[in-house]
């Protein structure tokens, strides 16, 4: 293994993070374990996919004021 290769870390959207902790009143760390797979179980698929629901949604509300700010 190369000295040059560095653990990559993956960043969540910190207020994304905030609804799923007022919504399953977990740990934020268990919340981040649930995104990225490390917690297995019911509730982390649960909280993965709404997670995944949030983004999309998320990022659908920011393309949407960028379109009509450029109309």
């Amino acid at each position: 293994m190369s000295k040059s290769m560095t653990k990559k870390y993956n960043s969540y959207d910190s207020n994304i993070l905030d609804a799923l902790f007022l919504k399953y009143g977990l740990s934020k760390y268990y919340i981040r374990q649930s995104i990225s797979g490390t917690a297995k179980g019911l509730t982390p698929d649960s909280i993965k996919k709404d997670y995944d629901k949030m983004v999309k949604a998320n990022e659908q509300t920011v393309q949407n004021l960028i379109d009509k700010t450029l109309e």
